[in-house]
């Protein structure tokens, strides 16, 4: 899903460069986090989902809930 929404700060692409200022060229975090606008969370959390999967890591995912458990059953619906 590489859609993100209109508001978005960021986009893989920003995300990479994100996560290249920090690791390659070790620039500080509370620069790189003024420079594109966004918070030192946020380029942190880019970073650590990196480590976790690479380059797919910083694709836009789904923000839909991976369970439901308040839902109403289906035979209800």
């Amino acid at each position: 899903m590489n859609n993100p929404h209109k508001n978005a700060r960021t986009t893989p692409h920003i995300r990479a460069l994100i996560v290249d200022r920090a690791l390659r060229k070790r620039q500080p975090v509370r620069d790189i986090a003024s420079t594109f606008g966004i918070s030192t969370h946020t380029v942190y959390k880019w970073i650590a989902r990196y480590r976790e999967a690479g380059e797919a890591g910083l694709e836009s995912a789904s923000s839909r809930p991976h369970a439901s458990p308040r839902q109403m059953p289906k035979q209800w619906v």
